[in-house]
């Protein structure tokens, strides 16, 4: 005999899913396409309220355009592949969220990026590695739902945007604490510029806290933090300013695991071994630090799930886009090798 009244709980039950996951089903909010067929089949087939109801949620679930943004060709570098692979294992779960690309360069990018979106009625914008100071604000200006994968540090906003990025302050502090407890470490450097992005910024704070949580003094004779346009990939001009160093740093923290990689191979042109001299740390865990010689200590960052949790933002923004800025961290996992 059929209940009277259908619940939402009764729909969960039926079909193995949360409450939570049901209602935003029926009430029209994000959820993956495969997941809401199957929840408004139950309710029909239960008689929850009535068929019209259910078909009319059906419909708020429109076909959404987003485009990714981003100022370099993102296929071309490591970090960047698993990211953008995360966001289109998301999107083969939902038929109904089409991605563009759009690739930003310095000349006339913003004209042209204003005329890409109006020619393709773009619903929401994911940026990655766009941190131009002036064009972030602009772009926020414009008002489109926008997640950014990490954000330009001179840049203070409101808008319909979020951020997300890896946690660094913490995990990167926590270990040069480690460093200088358990391995008597007591000068650091930084290697790259840490105005390039949030991320950056907090891992170099992170390592200078540490020094004064320990009652150190941090001396930037030991960091190379000039501007990205420094040819940190060129190993001799690295090498040249180590040897400009009163002495080597007990330790190196570079912003990432490619400038890490970088170091340890501008130590070596100065007949430096890492870590009978000085001690290394990445940050990304890029297969690249595994295989190295020696193997990179880094932090782990969950780069598909990244992916993933960008697009879930952005259309968790597309459906609320009055809801205050959020920044969004996803943890970061120490991975202890070689260098230190």
């Amino acid at each position: 005999m059929k209940r009277e009244r259908i619940t939402i709980q009764d729909i969960a039950d039926s079909v193995g899913l949360s409450r939570n996951t049901v209602s935003k089903a029926l009430n029209g909010q994000y959820v993956p396409s495969h997941t809401r067929e199957l929840v408004l089949n139950a309710a029909i087939g239960l008689g929850y309220k009535s068929y019209q109801k259910v078909a009319a949620a059906d419909s708020e679930n429109p076909h959404r355009r987003i485009v990714l943004i981003a100022s370099k060709m993102l296929m071309t570098m490591t970090f960047f592949i698993h990211v953008v692979r995360g966001i289109e294992s998301a999107l083969s779960e939902d038929e109904n969220v089409e991605l563009l690309q759009f690739t930003a360069t310095k000349t006339s990018f913003f004209n042209r990026l204003v005329d890409y979106l109006n020619d393709n009625k773009v619903d929401g914008i994911i940026c990655m590695e766009l941190f131009h100071a002036d064009y972030v604000p602009k772009l926020i200006e414009l008002g489109y739902p926008t997640v950014f994968f990490d954000f330009p540090i001179y840049v203070s906003a409101t808008g319909n945007y979020d951020i997300v990025l890896p946690e660094s302050f913490a995990p990167v502090k926590n270990l040069c604490l480690t460093l200088i407890g358990e391995q008597d470490c007591k000068t650091f450097g930084f290697v790259g510029d840490y105005t390039h992005c949030t991320s950056f910024y907090e891992r170099f704070l992170a390592m200078r806290e540490a020094v004064f949580l320990s009652g150190l003094e941090y001396d930037p004779v030991y960091s190379i933090i000039e501007k990205d346009s420094f040819p940190y990939g060129n190993t001799a001009e690295l090498a040249k300013l180590f040897a400009k160093m009163p002495d080597l740093p007990d330790c190196f923290v570079a912003a990432n695991d490619t400038l890490a990689i970088y170091v340890i191979e501008a130590l070596k042109l100065l007949h430096k071994k890492v870590p009978r001299d000085v001690l290394v740390v990445g940050f990304d865990n890029l297969a690249e630090a595994k295989s190295h010689e020696p193997q990179l200590t880094t932090f782990n960052v969950d780069k598909t799930g990244m992916g993933r949790k960008l697009l879930s933002v952005l259309l968790e923004r597309i459906g609320h886009q009055r809801q205050k800025t959020q920044t969004i961290y996803l943890q970061s996992k120490l991975i202890l090798r070689e260098t230190t």
